[in-house]
């Protein structure tokens, strides 16, 4: 006796076309990365050269040093509270938790000693980060960031790292005066774009649209800052969110991408990663409307140089051969460089209200 063969994340796509007829984009998003089973988180380990894209954490270790010794410094500014939490959305394979726990148990033992909490629902994944910081700290994981703060007492110290971009981004298409919905159906017996009903404007939409323009927003970025802000206002902290995106409204940004390669977003769902710019006006506007500020975005490669990698890395390489001596290089040109991650990933810094600009965000203002 043979069983039915499982189901894929484009079956059950269409079955849900089929019966309720199109889908805004975002459930489409959220189907293909989150589907409980087959979704691409769900099932794989899709970081490093091996998987479908590399992030910064494993290009080189310095960048988990660097965001570790800047966190330790809000921590040494906030008074060093003996409560303080320390968090991570979207941790990956641990790696940039590790990286910071190591400075930390250097510099900042006080950090280091703090409970680790862990935004991340892939089964997969979950067991990858245990193996990588588990047995060096309890770790406690979340399903998402409202039982995350629900689950903490004290102040919040901690990072996202192209966890925002991966949440379900909402398409809108300008039509015949008036803003429609994206969304998703069958045309030709093929997923791919149709177009929705009248969509309620929005401020975050661009000023003077075209005929056939696309924007987006992403309502659960929102209110995920807004849970992160609520916290951080209430009990005090600092959290890094980086990522790639830009100052305002991104337009139309998402991308699919398998083995390191741009690939068709309807192409196997839940086979390639999808993601989009993050829009850090929209975060900001979510992280005042509950007392906490959101200062940057700045570019990833400023804010590093900003705060001591060049002279970091200067350590690293005294005493390494040539061969490590140009990795190192490669590494650093790789983060900070505008024509590679440098300038399109931003960096911001969540806090509660008040005024002054820390290192790394001396000079910028949001447009």
């Amino acid at each position: 006796m043979t069983g039915e063969a499982p189901q894929t994340v484009e079956d059950d796509i269409r079955r849900r076309i089929e019966a309720d007829g199109p889908m805004p984009f975002e459930a489409y998003m959220a189907a293909c990365l989150g589907a409980e089973e087959a979704g691409y988180y769900q099932t794989r380990d899709p970081f490093g050269e091996a998987g479908d894209f590399v992030t910064a954490p494993e290009i080189s270790g310095m960048f988990g040093e660097m965001c570790g010794l800047y966190l330790a410094h809000m921590y040494e500014l906030s008074g060093k509270p003996a409560d303080a939490v320390v968090a991570e959305l979207g941790p990956g394979r641990g790696t940039l938790m590790r990286d910071m726990r190591h400075a930390w148990s250097a510099l900042m033992p006080e950090l280091a000693a703090a409970p680790v909490h862990l935004v991340e629902t892939s089964p997969v994944l979950r067991s990858i980060q245990n193996g990588t910081i588990g047995e060096s700290a309890p770790v406690t994981w979340h399903a998402d960031t409202d039982e995350l703060v629900a689950g903490i007492e004290g102040p919040l110290f901690g990072i996202a790292n192209e966890f925002f971009d991966a949440l379900p981004a909402a398409q809108l298409v300008w039509r015949n005066g008036s803003w429609h919905r994206r969304m998703v159906g069958l045309v030709d017996d093929r997923i791919g774009f149709v177009d929705g009903g009248a969509a309620t404007d929005d401020p975050a939409l661009p000023d003077a649209p075209q005929d056939g323009m696309v924007a987006e927003l992403c309502p659960q970025a929102d209110l995920v800052m807004a849970a992160l802000a609520r916290s951080v206002s209430a009990r005090g902290g600092a959290m890094l969110v980086i990522d790639y995106g830009r100052d305002g409204n991104p337009g139309d940004s998402v991308q699919a991408v398998a083995a390191h390669k741009p690939v068709d977003l309807f192409h196997e769902p839940g086979q390639a990663d999808l993601s989009h710019w993050v829009d850090f006006a929209a975060l900001r506007r979510a992280a005042e409307t509950q007392g906490a500020r959101l200062i940057g975005p700045v570019a990833q490669g400023r804010f590093l140089m900003r705060i001591g990698l060049a002279m970091r890395a200067e350590q690293a390489g005294a005493h390494a051969g040539p061969e490590e001596r140009r990795a190192l290089l490669a590494a650093i040109d790789r983060l900070t460089s505008p024509a590679q991650m440098g300038e399109v990933f931003k960096v911001a810094l969540l806090v509660p209200a008040g005024t002054g600009r820390p290192p790394g965000f001396e000079t910028e203002e949001p447009r």
